[in-house]
């Protein structure tokens, strides 16, 4: 009888170590911590349609050049289909025998048919006069009228992006008169002049677009020409009247240095 209570006093207790091992490993599961991972993958929004590129700068950028290929396009280029307009040198005409001459600034135009051949048309003038009085005595100073003709077809034959070489075929054609004070009583005399030039000058036209102004030019240049002068005097009172004439070829840079500055030099501004 003592037996079979131990051995019931011992099964009730194993039943009380099972339950209690159960409730443990429930409590256990209930207390884990899920650790879960989240991986964020960002998000590009892509640019709105249109939207150039940002440019990217590889280097040092130089003066006037920009991040616009268009800005930086051939001035040349840029001009041909429109006008210029502006200086284009100076003409002088031999006016008396003895060596008098008069000059006619040339204003004119020039365009460019292509990029390669274009059209200068220019024309000077001169119309001056006056008088001196002394009491009521009026006497007339002496006054010029010079009229001078240009024309020319330049062609561009080289260049780089804001210069170009050029060579232009050109002529001049020039009349001129005058009247010399009179002496006294007499009357003074009349003087006339006829010039004519043909030929050609070589030179360059450099734009200043490296300053933001592509539509300014400037021109210079030397050339060689055939040249034809002739000058005439009338006496009054019907005197043998004394005419020289002239003819050379050569170069028409002048006989000093400076000349190249004042009758081989242009300044064009180009109209869009």
């Amino acid at each position: 009888m003592k037996s079979a209570q131990i051995g019931t006093g011992i099964l009730v207790g194993c039943a009380a170590l099972l339950a209690g091992g159960a409730a443990f490993a429930q409590d256990v599961g209930v207390q884990t911590t899920q650790t879960t991972t989240t991986t964020t993958t960002p998000v590009t929004t892509p640019a709105p349609a249109g939207t150039p590129p940002a440019p990217t700068q590889t280097g040092m950028t130089l003066p006037g050049t920009t991040a616009d290929p268009a800005a930086d396009a051939d001035d040349h280029a840029s001009v041909v289909g429109h006008f210029g307009v502006g200086y284009m040198g100076r003409r002088t005409i031999l006016i008396n025998p003895g060596g008098a001459t008069v000059d006619a600034p040339i204003i004119g135009a020039r365009y460019w048919l292509d990029p390669m051949i274009g059209i200068d048309a220019g024309i000077g003038l001169l119309f001056s006069g006056g008088s001196t009085k002394t009491g009521d005595t009026s006497v007339d100073a002496q006054g010029y009228t010079v009229f001078m003709l240009h024309g020319g077809v330049p062609l561009a034959l080289a260049g780089s992006k804001h210069f170009s070489f050029q060579i232009v075929p050109e002529l001049n054609l020039g009349l001129a008169s005058s009247k010399t004070p009179p002496a006294g009583a007499v009357d003074g005399s009349d003087l006339s002049g006829f010039h004519f030039d043909i030929g050609a000058r070589a030179g360059g036209e450099v734009q200043f677009g490296f300053i933001g102004i592509p539509q300014l030019s400037l021109q210079a240049g030397v050339g060689l020409a055939f040249a034809y002068d002739r000058a005439k005097i009338s006496p009054p009172g019907g005197a043998p009247a004394t005419s020289v004439s002239s003819t050379r070829f050569g170069t028409n840079t002048g006989d000093n240095p400076w000349n190249i500055f004042t009758g081989n030099i242009a300044a064009l501004y180009y109209f869009n």
